[in-house]
């Protein structure tokens, strides 16, 4: 959430901190005695807990910012094997341990500098470029935050930050490490290969009713009917409430003025400029430019390139210096100036070429800027309407009783399971971020409020619950039997696809070139291939295995697909000789080591000042086994 106001965590303090909130628990554990907390306690650090109900409110958010990210629901599952809440952990630790760092090093930042700071964050700032006071409050309520909440927040983080910096210094990577790093990277592959599709299976035959049957009792699980959920959801869009909006003629009108810039095109000039260390050489040029000397000769007389004079293709503001401009903007095309007393010296200018301003007129830009205005409205309603909707959800009511309440519309999903689909197979449409409705819906019960999704780039806003549940079950052979069929040829595909490979790689290993080893076959050739660069026909795993496999010796690889084979042998191998790491590289590995140095630093903070972590009220958040 507060990412994605401030758009600020760009930097190598930034990433440092993100590795320590991934590797903090996987280095020092959580493997204490847990006993003695409160029923709302999730977690203690040094004197400072964590309740069940905040850690809550975080994994739900994240598991919604993930979503968005992948662009599909994350289960709960997934969300286990990928340590999520692990993560969440490591980063309300960190942030502790190093907020209680902060206080003890009596570190502060006063107002005038959080204000600067806060009025810098490209979020808040309105359509001229400026600090929008308007936005800035809309944005935090739209967020579900107050104006002394967030200045707190951003604080603890510019102080966290500041520790961060006075540990990292400018620390740079040993010279045999970057060499090394260096040729790892730009090591060269050649290797020839062939690669065996499901039409080089030849003809599969279709099994028989027995084949089936047992193909489909030893692989039951996967076939299962998957878990479905029906939801009442609501839906509210700045385009619903658009249609209720009427903007008047005369705030149009004022938009327009107050938009202005925004609607016109600035005149561009093609410049050139002479600069002169005094006054008396650029007038002793125009003299003799008056004379009929030209603009070129004196510029191959003082030495200078065509670049060295060039400013461009450029706009009245693009001009730093204000008295240039104003003579620039004032000359004809293809005339040069007088000397003009500039910052950096006399200047003699030439103009080649206007290119007109344009500005497009009120008429022309009315309908968008009716839209725009309208959706901006709708947005700031909305706000009041998601304020009035909270409220009845607060008091206990369903979605659908505060649709009715409010007269909204309300819209039911009768079954879909976690990736999306109803039970015919098809997926469900016109659901606002359905991948996050379904990632909580999955993992929240019926009865269960559930939290509001926020989709802050369009203002839209979704409330939903889970009003049944329909357990996974065994599909009966009869329901499978196109998908058992399906993967059971897929398989009989794979089995002929891998002995073919096994035996083309044998003959490869034998000392047949690869015509010979693969009849029937083209045979395609890659030069000069590097690790983690895309190769075109070569997948990923191809090419990882490739850089694994010695000079001359083969390889059988599964395909991208997971039954088609490639078969490759290593044709050369070139390691580049030594030549030291270039700029970026060096940079790049000393920002690993100041990585490594903060997350060492924000172990031992830990360390010194207890962590201790409720696993049974972990496991009651997440499910499952917390601690896998």
């Amino acid at each position: 959430m507060m990412g994605s106001l401030r758009n600020f965590a760009g930097g190598w303090i930034a990433k440092a901190f993100l590795a320590v909130l991934i590797v903090s628990f996987g280095i020092w554990g959580i493997a204490d005695v847990f006993h003695g907390f409160g029923e709302r306690d999730l977690a203690t650090i040094g004197s400072v807990k964590v309740t069940t109900e905040a850690f809550r409110r975080m994994y739900q958010d994240r598991l919604q910012q993930l979503s968005r990210q992948v662009g599909r629901g994350i289960t709960p599952e997934q969300a286990r094997a990928l340590r999520l809440d692990r993560q969440i952990l490591g980063e309300i630790v960190s942030e502790t341990v190093l907020d209680d760092k902060a206080r003890t090093l009596r570190l502060a930042l006063d107002d005038e500098a959080m204000a600067q700071h806060i009025h810098e964050i490209p979020a808040f700032r309105g359509p001229d470029g400026r600090f929008n006071p308007q936005r800035f409050a809309e944005l935090l309520r739209s967020n579900g935050l107050t104006e002394a909440r967030f200045v707190d927040n951003e604080r603890r983080l510019m102080l966290r930050q500041q520790i961060g910096r006075s540990l990292g210094g400018d620390i740079a990577a040993p010279a045999v490490l970057r060499e090394a790093v260096r040729r790892y990277e730009n090591e060269e592959r050649s290797i020839e290969f062939v690669a065996l599709g499901r039409k080089d299976a030849g003809a599969v035959p279709a099994p028989t009713p027995a084949e089936i049957a047992t193909f489909f009792e030893e692989r039951k699980a996967a076939f299962r009917a998957p878990e479905y959920r029906k939801l009442t959801f609501l839906a509210l869009t700045p385009e619903m409430l658009a249609a209720k909006i009427a903007v008047p003629d005369a705030d149009l009108r004022k938009a327009y003025e107050d938009r202005r810039d925004k609607f016109s095109t600035p005149e561009h000039r093609e410049v050139e400029q002479m600069v002169f260390p005094a006054m008396d050489e650029a007038k002793a040029a125009a003299e003799r430019l008056s004379k009929g000397v030209k603009f070129e000769t004196i510029v191959a007389e003082r030495g200078l390139k065509a670049a060295d004079i060039a400013l461009g293709l450029v706009a009245k503001r693009d001009i730093l210096d204000p008295a240039v401009a104003e003579v620039v903007f004032a000359l004809p095309q293809g005339k040069i100036s007088e000397p003009v007393a500039g910052r950096f010296g006399a200047v003699l200018v030439r103009v080649n070429r206007i290119e007109p301003g344009q500005e497009r007129s009120f008429a022309e830009v009315a309908d968008g800027l009716r839209k725009d205005l309208t959706l901006d409205r709708a947005k700031r309603e909305s706000l009041d309407l998601r304020d009035k909707i909270e409220d009845e959800r607060a008091s206990g009511s369903t979605v659908s009783e505060v649709a009715k309440k409010l007269e909204l519309k309300v819209d039911r999903i009768e079954a879909v399971d976690r990736s999306g689909r109803a039970p015919d197979g098809k997926p469900v449409e016109n659901v606002p971020a359905l991948e996050q409705v379904l990632a909580g819906a999955f993992a929240s019960q019926v009865g269960i409020e559930t939290d509001l999704i926020e989709i802050r780039a369009s203002g839209s806003i979704v409330w939903y619950d889970v009003t049944g549940i329909t357990p996974s079950r065994e599909r009966t052979i009869e329901e499978a039997r196109e998908r058992v069929e399906a993967r059971w040829r897929d398989e009989e595909t794979a089995k002929r696809l891998e002995a073919r490979a096994e035996a083309i790689r044998s003959r490869l290993e034998a000392g047949d070139r690869i015509e010979a080893a693969a009849p029937g076959l083209r045979v395609e050739k890659r030069e000069q291939l590097k690790r983690g660069r895309a190769a075109e026909g070569i997948d990923a795993g191809v090419l990882a295995r490739m850089f694994e496999t010695a000079t001359g010796k083969s390889a059988n690889v599964v395909a991208g697909d997971g039954v088609g084979r490639v078969v490759f042998r290593v044709t050369s191998v070139n390691v580049p000789a030594a030549a030291g790491a270039d700029a970026k590289s060096a940079a790049a590995l000393g920002a690993g080591l100041q990585d490594d140095m903060i997350v060492q630093y924000v172990l031992k903070l830990e360390s010194d000042l207890g962590v201790q972590v409720n696993e049974a009220a972990l496991r009651s958040i997440i499910g499952g086994d917390a601690g896998n």
